[in-house]
This record gives structure tokens, C-alpha cells and sequence, in this order.
């Protein structure tokens, strides 16, 4: 596009060029342009409304991550739908402010979608070993399974387990351009920090150079086309959890948290993070919930029984309950996680994907 057009005769442009891809929802269009209801300038950037008549929700979807990615010489710019009086975002973005505001704890709202990625689900947790890495490889897995296109960010810079847990070796390759090339596993395209240094070499790094490495990793990556990016977080509340909420417009947040009130706590900090910062949360999901007998059935509640009442007093939906099995650890040590091999564990997974797939279209 020629930079020296103003914005409204590129936004014209773009609509008139995304007439030809249905994925778009444009193609009955008698002049797509006229869908522009008003361009307003505001800090760094601009606010565009469109209407929204025929529009699906994975059309305003795609169709705002076009004109966002296609405009980016014109400095921020927003993308707003509007059916009557009431103005929607096409996601369920954190703010509806300006992208320069700032909100609690010093976050600086300045969102730039992934190009081509559709929806970013981000996975967390508020501490260490409640198996976080394993639901999100197991969830990105059984997304693909349903027909999703699928990619996995291990965004755990310090502790990258997502190499292990799909089977995945050597190193990460890098195109002709410099942009990061996911590898595939099991349907999945990933990215790890855990293929770009050696396994048994620490990273000492800073808060800063952490933020930076991992907005590589979300813009300097060949993609491709995704349905959802699973970002699998490090625990806590850190610079990546807030490099994260800076900069990606978040379709939803899921907690992974073990049913022991040592747990649960650090589980309800992450979940308030969120709520301050206006990150949709989808629900949480207990981890090792019970350990069921290989030899009588007999269902032991091992760590507590605690999560459901957790979930009750925080407002939020338990997602899922994850049995504490062998074959699981088993799965994540061998590369093949468990859901592709157990019916039963497919099962609980295909529950969560469901719920994942009805939220794109509240």
C-alpha cells in the first residue's frame, strides 16, 4: 500500500482488496467501503468503526487483524464494529481504551495482533509444578485433533519444557528472512526458547531482555494461519505475564492450579492479575485433581479436594478435573502426550476444547 494515502483511502483500499477472500465476509458487498462509519484520531494511533451487518464473529476477527496488520504505518490503529447503538470489539480484548493507556502496576496497553494467528489463548498458572506445560501441550494437541490450526508458545524463557513434551529435537530453525520457523509435532506448530539455547545451560537474564526476547517470539515468527496460539506461561506474575497482557489482544486466560490450598493460593494472585488488567478468563482447570487405584477404582482425593470450592468463591467455571496418572508424566517425559492415547483423558480434553470453542462465539 502507498504510505502517502491517508488512512480512510487506505482503509478503503484494504476493504475493497478483502472483498476477494471470504474469510473475510466481504464478498456480497456492493462497495465494502461504505462499512466505514468514522475514522478518529487519538494518541498514538486511530479508532475505526465498521459496521458489522453479516459479519460472523471469525470474520470481524479475521478481518481486524487484516486492516490492523495492513495499517501499521499509520501508527496504532483500532478496529471497532457497531450493529445499532452499541460498539463491540471484534474479540473480547483486555481495554477499550487508547492503546497508549496506562493501566494497573504500569502496564502500557499497546496491542498488535499476530499476523495470521486468530485467537491467542493464554495458559498460567500461580506457581511451579501443577502441571501447566502439561495441560498446555495436551490442550494445543487435542485443538488439533478437532481440525484447529494450532500453534504452541513456550513462553517459559527460564524453565522451556514444550520441546520434551512433544518430542521435539535439535534446534529451532531460523528462514532466509530471520523470522523463527515453528517446528511441527503432533499437529502443532511450536516455538521454544528451550530449541534456541542449550538444555542444560541457564538463562540469566533481566526483566527487559526477557520482554524482548518474547515479543520475538510473538512477531518475528512465521506462523502461517492459526485458529488459536496456546501461549504456555511461566508461573507467577511477572515480566512475561505482563509483556503478554501489553501487547496481545488475548481471546481468554486459563488457570491451571492442583486442588491443595498452598496451590490455590498462589493460583487466586495470577486470577486477580487478570481481573485488574480486564483479561477475559475462561475458567480454571484442576490439575491432579485425584489419583484413581489401578487395582480396586478407588478415586483418592491426594492433594485435597479444594478447587471446587475455589472456583465457587472466585465466580469462575472448573473447567476441567485432571486425574493424577502415571501415564500422563509418562507422556510428557516420551514426547506424545497422554490425551492421544488414553480415551479417557480425551475425553476430559475434548470437554475443554468445546468450552474454548463456544467462547469465540459469546
Amino acid at each position: 500500500m502507498n504510505q502517502d494515502l491517508s488512512l480512510k483511502d487506505h482503509m478503503i483500499s484494504l476493504l475493497r482488496e478483502a472483498r476477494a477472500n471470504p474469510n473475510f465476509g466481504l464478498s456480497g458487498d456492493d462497495d465494502p467501503s461504505d462499512r466505514i462509519i468514522t475514522i478518529e484520531g487519538m494518541d498514538g494511533g486511530s479508532m475505526v468503526r465498521l459496521l458489522a451487518d453479516g459479519l460472523s464473529s471469525d470474520h470481524k476477527i479475521a478481518l481486524e487483524a487484516y486492516l490492523t496488520q495492513s495499517s501499521q504505518n499509520y501508527g496504532t490503529v483500532l478496529i471497532y464494529y457497531r450493529n445499532s447503538e452499541n460498539e463491540t470489539r471484534a474479540r473480547p480484548a483486555p481495554v477499550a481504551a487508547p492503546a497508549t493507556q496506562t493501566g494497573p502496576f504500569g502496564v502500557k496497553m499497546n496491542k498488535q495482533a499476530i499476523p495470521g494467528v486468530k485467537r491467542v489463548i493464554a495458559v498460567s498458572s500461580g506457581k511451579g509444578g501443577v502441571g501447566k506445560s502439561t495441560v498446555s501441550a495436551n490442550l494445543a494437541v487435542s485443538l488439533a485433533r478437532k481440525g484447529h490450526k494450532v500453534g504452541l508458545l513456550d513462553a517459559d524463557i527460564y524453565g522451556p519444557s514444550a520441546p520434551l513434551m512433544l518430542g521435539i529435537e535439535g534446534s529451532q530453525p531460523v528462514g532466509s528472512g530471520g523470522k523463527i520457523e515453528p517446528v511441527e509435532a503432533h499437529g502443532v506448530k511450536c516455538v521454544s526458547f528451550g530449541l534456541m539455547s542449550s538444555g542444560s545451560s541457564p538463562v540469566i537474564w533481566r526483566g527487559p531482555m526477557v520482554s524482548r526476547a518474547l515479543q520475538q517470539l510473538f512477531y518475528q515468527t512465521e506462523w502461517g494461519e492459526l485458529d488459536y496460539l496456546v501461549l504456555d506461561l511461566p508461573p507467577g506474575t511477572g515480566d512475561v505475564q505482563l509483556t503478554m497482557i501489553e501487547k496481545l489482544p488475548l481471546q481468554s486466560a486459563i488457570i491451571v492450579t492442583t486442588p491443595q490450598n498452598v496451590a490455590l493460593l498462589d493460583a487466586e494472585k495470577g486470577l486477580s492479575m487478570f481481573q485488574k488488567l480486564k483479561v477475559p478468563i475462561l475458567g480454571i482447570v484442576e490439575n491432579m485433581s485425584y489419583h484413581v487405584c489401578s487395582n480396586c477404582g478407588f478415586e483418592d482425593y491426594i492433594f485435597g479436594n479444594e478447587a471446587e470450592g475455589f472456583a465457587d468463591r472466585t465466580r469462575q467455571p472448573l473447567l476441567a478435573r485432571i486425574p493424577l496418572m502415571t501415564s500422563i508424566r509418562a507422556g510428557g517425559d516420551t514426547g506424545r502426550p497422554a490425551s492421544l492415547e488414553r480415551q479417557d483423558l480425551a475425553k476430559i480434553y475434548e470437554g475443554l476444547v468445546k468450552r474454548i470453542e463456544n467462547d469465540v462465539h459469546q
